[in-house]
């Protein structure tokens, strides 16, 4: 990300003098950096790169005196100084902002790609702080547009990402393969434009070739910019195009919830049955996520209701899990079968007792979920309700416990109830849940079970969240 490579200042710093200094203001000036430059090391508060802790002319540079700068190279000091983090004294001017002081120190033969720890050049530091007029300065005198710092990032990626239109237009200019370098992470200056929504520069970069549309596309797609996504689509995005795990940028945007985004996607002729590597649809994400309207809008565009992903499960099956009620409620009503069995015969009857969401087990049963279907492991819903100890639930059933509780202990009401379990004791049922493990040991260990496994087993259910366009 682009913060590994920028430089954060001292809050404490103040701000520079804007007026230059006569030679005699140079000389007194001169006189207090002696001054400071002593009582520096007693203080250690600053840090190691703080203007108190820097020789006089990165001091002198850092305030904007033209007139102390220039006496202090007359002096012999040398521009090719440099911080604790290596920076020189062009790095310094550059940040700040002070032309006067770049063209001097380029004309002292300053080198406009010196690099500093992190491989950040002074022209890093143009495209992230300084005047467009800077960029050209050092462009001029031999700085390369397509360096990298230690994140892979060229001047380029900053002044996407900060929608500097017209410096990117003359970074585009220079020579080099331009908008085509990827970062570290993959991410190309298309990439870091769409993710800040910066239009102007995106029409910029989609114009001189387009490289990265379709990751950035993706990138759009999770950052929530409809705007951008049109624009690409507009240059030639592929709708489709995939991300590492196979999501599409519908897919991303059904994840997330954006309504607004996949109407694009969709009016743009975007495919509501491709699935991720999962085999997950827009729909199951969608679902599984809780987004009612969109998992309405997907419905009405045609998508499968009763499609499966490699656990055999359908949208249903994670809603039911989430306990997301309505959304089940409306997949019910577009036709999903209440009883599907997915992997392990599992039925959204099954996970929503399991889970412990009485509602969403409710609806189904009120829509024809059958109580008697049982898993491969030979469970019926109402042995998967949550184990009870007194007053507390204990998913999973906890050795202390004599028994599963019934499901209307629960709040299954609509599921024959079996006595609740009770335990011995408070002390009985405080050891139990501690000693039940969080991660199920194999078959014949202690805690272990037919229910803990098929748990630990769908835990494939999670929906990754695309963050990366590659």
């Amino acid at each position: 990300m682009l913060d590994s490579c920028s430089f954060q200042m001292d809050s404490r710093v103040s701000e520079p003098w804007e007026q230059d200094l006569t030679e005699a203001g140079a000389e007194q000036e001169l006189r207090w950096l002696e001054l400071g430059s002593e009582e520096a090391p007693g203080a250690g508060t600053e840090g190691p790169s703080a203007p108190q802790a820097w020789g006089r002319l990165l001091q002198a540079v850092w305030k904007g005196h033209v007139g102390l700068v220039t006496q202090l190279l007359r002096q012999g000091a040398s521009v090719e100084e440099r911080d604790r983090a290596g920076r020189t004294p062009l790095h310094l001017a550059v940040l700040r902002g002070h032309v006067p002081l770049v063209r001097l120190l380029l004309q002292r033969g300053a080198r406009a790609v010196a690099a500093d720890r992190v491989g950040r050049t002074p022209l890093h530091e143009a495209a992230w702080h300084g005047p467009s007029r800077v960029a050209e300065l050092l462009l001029q005198r031999g700085a390369s547009a397509n360096v990298r710092c230690g994140a892979g990032l060229t001047p380029l990626h900053w002044a996407a990402a900060l929608g500097r239109t017209l410096l990117a237009r003359r970074l585009l200019d220079a020579p080099g393969p331009g908008p085509a370098v990827a970062d570290a992470h993959g991410w190309m200056a298309t990439h870091w434009a769409a993710a800040g929504g910066r239009l102007p520069v995106l029409e910029l970069l989609a114009a001189g070739g387009g490289a990265g549309l379709d990751g950035a596309l993706l990138v759009a797609a999770v950052a929530g910019q409809s705007a951008v996504l049109r624009l690409l689509l507009t240059h030639g995005a592929r709708v489709d195009a995939r991300d590492g795990t196979g999501a599409t940028a519908l897919g991303v945007a059904a994840d997330l919830g954006r309504r607004q985004d996949m109407e694009v996607l969709l009016e743009h002729g975007a495919d509501s049955s491709l699935k991720d590597r999962h085999g997950r649809s827009a729909l199951h994400r969608a679902a599984a996520g809780g987004h009612l309207l969109a998992v309405q809008l997907l419905a009405a565009w045609g998508a499968d209701v009763d499609a499966r992903d490699t656990l055999g499960l359908t949208p249903l099956h994670h809603a039911a899990r989430g306990g997301h009620m309505e959304v089940a409620g409306h997949l019910l009503a577009r036709g999903a079968k209440v009883d599907a069995a997915g992997w392990l015969h599992v039925t959204p009857l099954h996970l929503a007792v399991e889970r412990g969401h009485g509602s969403t087990a409710e609806l189904l049963l009120s829509r024809g979920a059958s109580p008697t279907q049982r898993t491969q492991w030979g469970e019926v819903a109402q042995d998967l309700g949550p184990a009870v100890c007194g007053e507390q639930e204990v998913p999973h059933g906890p050795q202390g416990c004599r028994a599963r509780a019934g499901p209307e202990a629960a709040g299954f009401h609509g599921l024959q109830g079996v006595q609740a379990p009770l335990c011995s004791s408070e002390a009985v049922c405080q050891g139990a849940q501690e000693n039940t493990p969080e991660v199920p040991g194999e078959e014949g260990s202690s805690g272990w079970s037919p229910s803990k496994k098929r748990v630990a087993d769908l835990e494939p259910f999670q929906t990754p969240r695309a963050t990366s366009a590659l």
